[in-house]
């Protein structure tokens, strides 16, 4: 875990800024799937986290868009950070 948050931080994956004044966040969802095979027989879960375009206006809340791509691997190291951070387990 350590060397993908190295790898992360040296690769300037991401910047970490404050949204601006009067301005609406994009709203979110997880949305979660049970994949079957042919058979019916259990395959595997399935999430997919899910931005709520909709909730913003153009030129309003937004003036150029963009769509996010994430490897798993960085999903699992951020969601790892949060989780340890919020049970303080750095």
């Amino acid at each position: 875990m350590e060397d993908e948050m190295r790898a992360l931080a040296i690769n300037d994956t991401w910047d970490l800024v404050d949204p601006p004044q009067h301005r609406k966040s994009i709203w979110y969802q997880w949305v979660y799937k049970v994949k079957y095979n042919i058979d019916g027989s259990f395959n595997r879960y399935k999430a997919r986290f899910v931005a709520k375009y909709y909730t913003q206006t153009h030129d309003i809340d937004y003036d150029e868009t963009f769509v996010p791509i994430a490897k798993m691997m960085t999903v699992h190291v951020v969601l790892t950070v949060k989780v340890a951070k919020r049970w303080h387990l750095h």
